[in-house]
């Protein structure tokens, strides 16, 4: 009995186990299915896995999947790079198809603002935002020249044929004497610019460009805000991408300038004209009249540029990575210009509970040759090397010269020195997030930035003045002994940000989101020099220096203590609010002073969610308007101290002694204060297939820090040496304008079609600069004369020009200006007073436009970008056409003379090198406006027919463009884009420095994904 109620008990066991098992198995499933892209094409490598478990496929290459034994319940997170990860529940189906979107619709819907993102839909604030995609598309070293053109409102300023040249970013006109630059906040970290990005690790960039949208920045935001997110890794396989391009660069245009024929021509006209100089007298008899040098073709070359990006990026559900590796060598247009870029990148994500972590670390180092800045055109008759091979200048002596001058050879000056700048950059965060319950969460942020500059200066001793036998002509100036000059400078800031952010929905038409935190930075900047000054190395090979020399030092610090707070409210998605304050403290001012309150609010109203809205035509329409306060400490950390620098040598009769430049403390500088207002409307057509956005804005910068010269009774002696003078809290600047955008979107069959395009008008005005302060001149055109082609004063445009307005030329060829009086008068008759002013170098419309197309596996790409309505002061055609020691474009051939008297040209002579008709006047005035066909790409992504041949490739994309292929403008120089100063000498070209010219790029190159 006992052994069968023991074998009833086994049996009973078995039957529970067996029930159990089939109970189990009933209970799972075996899964397939089919990935897709948005075009419905099967896609390779997709991961696909069951959420909380490692159990996990990729679809083959026909986009399907299988799995077995999957939980009824659970849910499968499909992730493939560059589009959205999805999360989808199984729900007890045995086949799941999936189409994928492209990540770029995601950001559509969300946008990143300061210190978290919000609903597109929700916004109140003018936010643009710049796909990441399209700024990849273009070739450049820098990613800000990638953002001209691409969102209104915002101006990019550069000079183009140098390697690696400096870019600077306007938003919304010029509103401070001082620093014009947006703040540029990288993953968290403030950042000096963008040029230590990599392009390829950009994950969206987001430009705050009102009062309520960068407001909660407060101090530090008057210029607008630049916020750059950098991509992190996905759950999911690990992917690996390679992408490389080769670039080929030309001179966009040359100048068409006189041979040896034309110049001495032209040389033996001036000379005749020309009172006080004979013919030149290789002019006459030239020793070898068939050399005719083409100095352009010695200063400008074709120049390659490459970059190579690699990344490796994957994870798993609470853990995430993505690490790059990036190269750039571009060599300039520019003879001596050189760019080299190295970037590494490693982003981490780490997720537990209700903890989460993020790590973000970018290093960057970059090394700068850029060659001396004037490269004059010289005259094609003079020789460039003698018969040794060496650069050679040319003497008075050997009769080149109308006006008997000794002329350097600029060749030998760029190719002897070895200068360059070296820069090491880490930027990083570190941010801990913690759920403390249902939409309440707590963040601690610690960001910083670390630079490290190295300048190196190295000139050997050398000569270019030879005699007939060869020798040095030691009577002629010569570069007689090797210098040195070196400097170090650090820069390194942190923040350290505390958040506390509410995001909730109440009674399922009530959603808030506020922020409240805190915030603490601190900048460190330290910087030391030394130069061997007028002593010698010892040989031209030496290149360090122990001795006596010149040394230099300086250090700054200054601390931010901030507190701030946010408020979002939109009830249905229907009326929205937006509220920030923001409270700063800066050590930048004397106590009583440093105290800032910078306040916004936003408002917005979805019409379309309205039921009363029809939207059989219409299907968005928004009204948005917003106010905020921003503010601005662009000065020295000390001024609000006396300081005392020195000791700086003086001469006191027949002694020699030393003293101290002083400058008093001025306690009551303050805040510049930007007070910005926008209102917008947003439309959406035939289901938002047609968008469009329009906005209207008006930027005042009241108690701007402007320069005023001080009473000679104040005992301050500040201008000696740059000439700089104390600031005050004086000027006003108004910056207004309109701003369009309009998007079409549409898919036909294997066909789509992607159009945008964006238009500015913006006036900028000088409203006022203070009482006593005198006008703000710009920098001397030549030191021939002393006189300054800019001017800001009280309603002008920043930097306008001043000068002489051209009315015809008289009897004897010269230039007659209208005076005051409204009379016409030569040079000499002329005074301050009949000045006036003849240009606005800020353009009335800046544009762009950008067209995308689609077919199958070929995509297509064109962006044109322009401005209008802006003038240029061409500095450089007094070089041009009034230096008779240099060559001369082919029509000054055209000047006045008796029998050609229907020119514009005045008469060529020699007088006009010291003023004459050469004087600032509308001569150098030329029409800025210009249309440039920027970028176009046409590229060719690889069927996965084709990849199934190659084992582990899941993608193949090979791509050709060109950039600055062609230019639509009026200006008669290489280029319309002048240079990057955004202030006093913005829209001079030329001015103590070569024209701008810019390159012509052709580029190919491929992108695998694996």
């Amino acid at each position: 009995m006992r052994d069968k109620a023991m074998m009833k008990r086994h049996w009973a066991a078995l039957l529970l186990l067996c029930l159990c098992t089939f109970s189990a198995w009933a209970q799972s499933l075996n899964i397939k299915g089919k990935v897709t892209d948005a075009n419905k094409e099967p896609l390779m490598g997709v991961s696909v896995v069951v959420k909380g478990t490692t159990k996990g496929v990729s679809t083959d290459m026909n986009g399907n999947y299988a799995l077995d034994n999957v939980a009824k319940g659970a849910t499968l997170e499909f992730s493939y790079i560059g589009m959205v990860t999805q999360n989808i529940a199984v729900n007890g189906r045995n086949t799941i198809n999936v189409q994928m979107k492209d990540e770029n619709q995601q950001l559509e819907e969300v946008v990143v603002v300061g210190y978290g993102v919000q609903k597109k839909s929700s916004m109140t604030a003018a936010v643009s935002s710049v796909s990441a995609k399209e700024v990849q598309k273009q070739v450049t070293a820098n990613v800000a020249s990638a953002l001209q053109g691409r969102t209104p409102g915002v101006e990019i300023l550069q000079r183009g044929g140098i390697a690696g040249a400096e870019v600077n970013i306007v938003v919304r006109g010029a509103g401070s004497f001082g620093a014009t630059a947006p703040l540029y906040i990288i993953d968290g970290a403030i950042a000096d610019g963008l040029d230590a990005l990599n392009p390829s690790d950009i994950e969206s960039i987001e430009i705050l460009k009102d009062g309520s949208a960068a407001a909660i920045y407060g101090s530090r935001a008057a210029n607008g805000v630049v916020l750059v997110t950098t991509k992190d890794g996905k759950s999911g396989k690990t992917i690996v991408q390679v992408d490389a391009s080769y670039s080929y660069q030309t001179p966009s245009k040359m100048l068409d300038m006189m041979n040896a024929e034309q110049w001495r021509t032209f040389a033996n006209q001036v000379a005749d004209n020309s009172p006080a100089y004979d013919r030149a007298p290789q002019n006459v008899n030239p020793t070898d009249p068939n050399r005719s040098t083409d100095w352009q073709d010695l200063y400008y070359r074709n120049a390659p540029m490459s970059s190579f990006n690699a990344s490796v990026s994957g994870g798993s559900e609470n853990s995430t990575f993505n690490t790059s590796l990036g190269y750039v060598r571009q060599e300039g247009i520019i003879i001596k210009s050189e760019y080299d870029k190295y970037m590494a990148r490693i982003n981490a994500t780490f997720k537990k509970g209700r903890f989460s972590l993020s790590e973000k670390l970018s290093i960057t180092n970059t090394k700068k040759v850029s060659p001396p800045g004037g490269r004059s055109l010289e005259m094609p008759t003079i020789p460039v090397t003698d018969e040794h091979g060496r650069y050679v200048s040319t003497a008075a002596s050997k009769g080149y010269s109308i006006t008997n001058t000794n002329i350097s050879n600029p060749l030998a000056a760029i190719y002897k020195q070895d200068a360059f700048t070296r820069n090491t950059s880490a930027t990083g965060s570190l941010a801990g997030t913690f759920k403390l319950m249902k939409g309440l969460q707590y963040k601690l942020n610690v960001a910083g930035t670390y630079v490290n500059t190295n300048t190196y200066k190295h000139v050997p001793a050398y000569d270019t003045f030879f005699n007939a036998d060869g020798t040095a002509d030691n009577k002629l100036n010569q570069t007689a002994r090797t210098s040195l000059s070196e400097g170090r400078a650090e820069n390194f800031n942190y923040t350290i940000d505390n958040l506390l952010t509410l995001n909730r929905t109440f009674q399922k038409k009530h959603h808030i989101d506020a922020l409240l935190g805190t915030s603490w930075m601190r900048e460190f900047y330290r910087k030391n020099s030394i130069s061997s000054g007028v002593h010698d190395l010892g040989a031209p090979t030496v290149k360090t220096y122990n001795g006596e020399g010149v040394v230099g030092s300086n250090q700054e610090n200054a601390a931010l203590l901030s507190f701030f707070g946010r408020l979002n409210y939109d009830y249905s998605n229907k009326y929205l609010l937006s509220l920030s304050l923001r409270r700063d403290e800066s050590s930048k001012f004397a106590k009583g002073h440093r105290v800032g309150y910078f306040p916004s609010v936003s408002v917005g109203w979805n019409l379309h969610s309205e039921s009363w809205f029809n939207p059989e035509l219409l299907s968005k329409l928004k009204l948005r308007a917003s106010y905020g306060e921003l503010g601005a400490n662009f000065i020295d950390p000390y001024t609000f101290l006396n300081l005392a620098y020195g000791p700086v040598p003086a001469a006191f009769g027949n002694s020699r002694q030393y003293g101290y430049v002083t400058r008093f403390a001025q306690h009551d500088l303050t805040w510049e204060t930007s007070i910005s207002s926008n209102a917008a409307i947003e439309v959406g057509v035939l289901n938002n297939m047609l968008t469009l956005t329009a906005e209207y804005f008006i930027k005042r910068n009241n108690n701007l820090l402007a320069p005023l010269e001080s009473l000679p009774s104040s005992g301050q002696t500040i201008t000696i040496n740059k000439g700089a003078v104390p600031n005050y809290n004086t000027a006003s600047v108004e910056n207004k304008g309109l701003e369009f955008s309009l998007e079409f979107r549409k898919k036909w069959d294997d066909l789509t079609l992607n159009f945008q395009t964006n238009l500015t008008y913006m006036q900028n005005k000088v409203l006022s600069l203070g009482e006593g302060v005198q006008p703000i001149r710009g920098e001397l055109m030549s030191g021939k004369f002393n006189d300054r082609p800019t001017i800001t004063k009280e309603g002008l445009p920043i930097g306008s020009f001043l000068g002489y307005k051209v009315v015809g030329t008289n009897d004897q060829g010269d230039f007659l200006f209208e005076g005051k009086d409204g009379t016409a008068k030569v040079a000499k008759q002329l005074k301050e007073e009949d000045k006036q002013v003849i240009g606005n170098p800020t353009p009335d419309f800046t544009f762009g436009y950008n067209l995308n197309l689609n077919y199958r596996n070929w995509d297509f790409t064109a962006f044109f970008q322009g401005v209008a309505g802006n003038e240029i002061f061409s500095a450089a055609k007094y070089d041009l056409y009034f230096n008779y020691d240099t060559n001369a474009p082919v029509d000054a051939l055209n000047s006045w003379t008796p029998t050609n008297r229907n020119t514009k040209l005045p008469i060529a002579k020699t007088d006009n090198y010291s003023g004459g008709n050469a004087l600032p006047s509308t001569f150098y005035i030329e029409d800025g406006s210009y249309l440039r066909l920027k970028n176009v790409q046409i590229g060719y992504t690889f069927p996965l027919t084709i990849l199934k041949k190659i084992g582990g490739l899941r993608s193949l994309r090979i791509y050709g463009s060109a950039q600055n292929l062609f230019t639509l403008t009026k200006y008669s120089l290489y280029d319309p884009e002048v240079g990057s100063n955004a202030l006093f000498n913005k829209g001079i070209d030329g001015l103590g420095t070569s024209p701008a010219i810019n390159a012509r790029v052709y580029n190919m190159g491929l992108k695998l994904t694996f």
